[in-house]
């Protein structure tokens, strides 16, 4: 903990909005009333911002005035100075509100001369919330480490003291110049009276300092030089100004003169002040010095190893007290991020669980061009046609699609759901996130005023809003992809460890209810039981089992081909118990009245049909492998062009789908063939045989696939009439004949 109050400096942030104290004197009244909004809501701050920034740039066109920023700045102190005493005796004048922004202005001018000023009271100054720990850290020891590093700063920085004299608040940095400390900092003021220090020498002769107290603060006390040097008596020594310790002014002096003497002549006498000077306006000159022999010879005279300090005197040389922290730089998103929200990395981070309310359905309405391009699908069921963007199917003609279309009522295709955080950001949830099932419209998942658990995927700090999942897989974490970074000592071996303990202390439930049904093709076992069962058996042999969709549902799987089976779901009507078999059964919309018709009138057929397909002697044992049927076709029509080669196969990915794979040209099409009691189902035709199906395919190879797009479009219905011309029938008839010449004999 003490670590982390060492280096507070680290983690004063230079955040939230502020105008500077001259530019509240040049905006309106109104916008300053408002500058909290700008710290405290966010989406009132970003408008407000960007009010004060055309304000700004309004007043340097009027006024010819220089730019003038507008920059966030961290509220906190200024808080707590508008509430002080100090501000009641300073600006008794000024409201809180002005006080605010004094002490936001001079905090963004000189922040280590406002964190002084406010470390003048210890209560006042553990009262900024500068780490998480810092309250478990004791007073005496967070005081003292956050005392350390403004000493470490105050004179690695250093005080002007004559502008410490005149400004009240700078005044306070000298309590922690080294070798003065409250008391003697107090002092100093007290005995300066208002005037002015002209050179060093005078902290004695002036402010009656002690020699050891000189001797210790000489070093960290600048006398700007430059502000009366040509408007006073006293001698003016130029190193005054400079980090250079009054003790070694003549080693500096021995330097700049050293670096002079080739371009003096013989027998000059050398005015020293006036080398400092010289030396000054043009410092490259001093890296020709050899300092080691230097610090050689000082050693010998007895003044010990000073090698580091002639290097840190040629250092200051080169720039007396020239700034050495970091340059200010306005705030990156994330800074602005947090600061507007009061949202820090604890409390909303990627993986964080989160609830929020349903505010709105998001869509993107699509583009004229969309439209016109758009293509109206039929549905089937209900007879009506549906739109493609915003899923409408009440339109019983195709025409309504398009006024539906040009009057601008479709509302566009859903791209997700926009909820509200109980923090009051917005969130974002994607439509493939709310869900991990398929989603085909917000809908019919969530409605306006729902509550949503959700959890966090991105937080997007240039529009302040997050981007959110609530599909169960994402919430449970199981995979932990949202986990945090884990500690380098993490024993992830004994978490595993634990993990399986838990599983297997865990009993599975059965999925399956054992029933009582006497039938030779009957057996209580799993989905697992059955495909290995069938491994024995013979192509078309079937199993009825269990279901494990309830007591009132059987399933009988039949074997496809080796390695392929097919599992179709059997309900049950009319049940007298709940273990026993239903008076009756369907399989989809087909009624049975026992196992043994569903044998014989479905089973049965559908097997001899696949069966006609598996011996059929263009039958591939590639298992709808494209990667592998493409080359043999291709093979093919290398051998014979004029030739049309063509494959069925297994489906392993659809049991009791076939595909068809054939090549007209170059490249190789492949459409599904589906087996069913009443024949070979092939692009929404049921065919009563293989040699039907060949047929048919032969003869309408070259029309569209039903479901591309290429469907979709000859399906369109224009808004006129087409007729096409007999010449173009009677050549599309001969094309058909030429085309069916092509094909191999069955």
């Amino acid at each position: 903990h003490t670590m982390y109050c060492i280096h507070a400096h680290s983690l004063f942030f230079s955040l939230s909005l502020t105008l500077s104290h001259s530019l509240i004197h040049l905006l309106p009244s109104p916008i300053c009333r408002h500058r909290h909004c700008l710290i405290d809501c966010h989406r009132e701050a970003m408008s407000l911002s960007d009010t004060i920034k055309a304000c700004v740039t309004q007043l340097e066109q009027e006024h010819q005035m220089a730019a003038i920023t507008t920059e966030f700045v961290d509220p906190d102190l200024a808080r707590l100075y508008e509430a002080s005493k100090r501000a009641d005796v300073h600006h008794w004048e000024y409201n809180e509100l002005l006080r605010h922004a004094i002490s936001l202005g001079r905090r963004l001018q000189d922040p280590l001369a406002e964190f002084c000023y406010l470390a003048s009271d210890d209560d006042e100054f553990l009262c900024l919330k500068l780490h998480i720990f810092q309250n478990d850290v004791p007073r005496e020891d967070l005081l003292w480490a956050l005392q350390v590093e403004l000493i470490n700063r105050v004179n690695e920085v250093g005080i002007d003291i004559n502008k410490a004299f005149k400004h009240t608040h700078w005044s306070p940095q000298l309590q922690f110049v080294g070798g003065l400390g409250p008391r003697k900092g107090t002092d100093v003021i007290k005995k300066s009276k208002g005037s002015r220090i002209e050179n060093r020498s005078q902290l004695i002769t002036e402010l009656k300092m002690g020699p050891k107290v000189f001797l210790n603060c000489a070093g960290f006390i600048r006398i700007n030089t430059g502000d009366f040097e040509d408007n006073t008596s006293e001698y003016i020594d130029a190193l005054d100004n400079s980090r250079i310790h009054p003790e070694t002014y003549d080693w500096a002096r021995k330097m700049a003169v050293d670096a002079l003497e080739d371009e003096a002549d013989v027998g000059d006498e050398v005015d020293t002040s006036a080398a400092v000077e010289e030396i000054l306006d043009g410092p490259e000159r001093l890296k020709d010095l050899d300092l080691d022999a230097f610090a050689v010879e000082l050693e010998r005279q007895g003044f010990g190893n000073r090698q580091t300090t002639l290097y840190d005197i040629r250092d200051e040389l080169f720039g007396m007290y020239k700034e050495r922290r970091l340059p200010y730089r306005g705030l990156t998103p994330e800074e602005k991020f947090r600061l507007l929200t009061g949202e820090t990395k604890d409390t909303l981070v990627e993986g964080k669980l989160v609830t929020g309310v349903v505010a709105s359905i998001t869509r993107r309405r699509p583009t004229r061009d969309m439209l016109d391009q758009a293509n109206p699908e039929r549905t089937e069921e209900s007879n009506t046609w549906k739109c493609p963007f915003c899923l409408q199917d009440t339109f019983t003609d195709l025409s309504e699609v398009w006024i539906h279309f040009d009057d601008n009522s479709c509302v566009g295709q859903a791209t997700g759901v926009r909820v509200r955080l109980d923090n009051g950001l917005t969130g974002f949830i994607g439509l493939k996130f709310l869900s991990d099932s398929h989603v085909r419209t917000p809908e019919d998942r969530v409605k306006v005023g729902m509550v949503l658990h959700c959890r966090v995927m991105r937080v997007n700090y240039e529009r302040f809003s997050v981007d959110l999942t609530c599909r169960s897989s994402d919430l449970a974490n199981k995979e932990s992809q949202f986990s945090g970074p884990r500690d380098t000592y993490y024993d992830e071996t004994a978490e595993e460890a634990d993990k399986n303990k838990e599983r297997k202390a865990v009993k599975p439930k059965s999925l399956y209810v054992d029933r009582v049904i006497v039938h030779p093709s009957f057996h209580n076992i799993s989905f697992k039981q059955a495909e290995k069962k069938l491994e024995q058996l013979d192509q078309g042999d079937a199993i009825i089992r269990p279901s494990s969709k309830g007591s009132d549902h059987l399933t009988i799987s039949w074997k496809v081909d080796e390695g392929v089976y097919q599992h179709i779901d059997i309900l049950e009507r009319n049940k007298t118990y709940q273990f026993t078999l239903g008076k009756s059964l369907w399989i989809e919309n087909e009624e049975f009245e026992d196992l043994d018709e569903i044998l014989a009138r479905h089973i049965q057929p559908i097997a001899s049909f696949a069966r006609d397909i598996l011996s059929y002697k263009y039958f591939s044992k590639e298992f709808g492998n494209k990667q592998a049927i493409d080359p043999v076709l291709t093979a093919e029509k290398r051998q014979q062009k004029s030739r049309i080669p063509y494959l069925f196969s297994t489906s392993r990915e659809f049991p009791g789908k076939f595909i068809l794979s054939y090549m007209p040209r170059s490249k190789g099409i492949h459409e599904f063939v589906t087996v069913t009691p009443n024949g070979i189902r092939y692009r929404s035709k049921v065919h009563s045989s293989l040699e039907a199906l060949l047929a048919y395919f032969k003869k309408h190879y070259k029309d569209p696939v039903p479901g591309s797009a290429a469907a979709a479009a000859a399906a369109h219905i224009p808004r006129h009439q087409i007729q096409m011309p007999s010449g173009m029938v009677a050549a599309q008839q001969a094309a058909a004949a030429a085309a069916a010449a092509a094909w191999p004999q069955a």
